[in-house]
């Protein structure tokens, strides 16, 4: 039967799963093979925005991109990590959303400025990201409030 430690397990198998593709991508997009795999992924950006000279900005983007979501991910795991123990309204666990909502803001504003120069098409990226910061806003909101609330509860007889 299905149950919530098995969600937390399958949660933490696939952020981990995400870490080791990313960085494997990152690591592969430095070879000529991949490269041209990422030519072919972002043909269309590619084309719209002026041709195979804008591959090597098309690369940095990709680059700059891995550092807020590789530490975004790696924060996850650290928050699963703590749900697995049954430490869940705690001030790490608090901390670590508004530092992975601070990544998608990181993410959404690197996003938007590489719309002015590459593909306008990125912008509808960056306001998704936007838009995930923010609930991830009101989550670590909701769970701070929990954690004074258990605070004030642990000292009342």
């Amino acid at each position: 039967m299905w149950n919530s430690m098995r969600s937390v397990k399958l949660s933490i198998f696939c952020t981990r799963l995400v870490v080791l593709t990313v960085a494997l991508s990152a690591a592969g997009v430095v070879t000529p093979a991949g490269r041209d795999a990422l030519r072919y992924t972002f043909a269309g950006a590619i084309a719209q925005s002026g041709g195979d000279e804008n591959l090597i900005a098309i690369l940095i983007l990709y680059y700059v991109c891995c550092v807020p979501a590789l530490a975004a991910l790696f924060l996850l795991d650290r928050l699963l990590a703590n749900i697995k123990k049954g430490l869940v309204f705690t001030e790490e666990n608090v901390r670590a959303l508004r530092a992975i909502s601070w990544c998608c803001f990181a993410e959404a504003f690197i996003l938007a400025v590489a719309a002015l120069r590459l593909a306008p098409t990125l912008f509808a990226v960056a306001v998704v990201m936007a838009f995930f910061g923010l609930i991830l806003r009101v989550v670590k909101n909701v769970i701070d409030a929990a954690v004074a609330l258990k605070f004030e509860n642990d000292f009342t007889i």
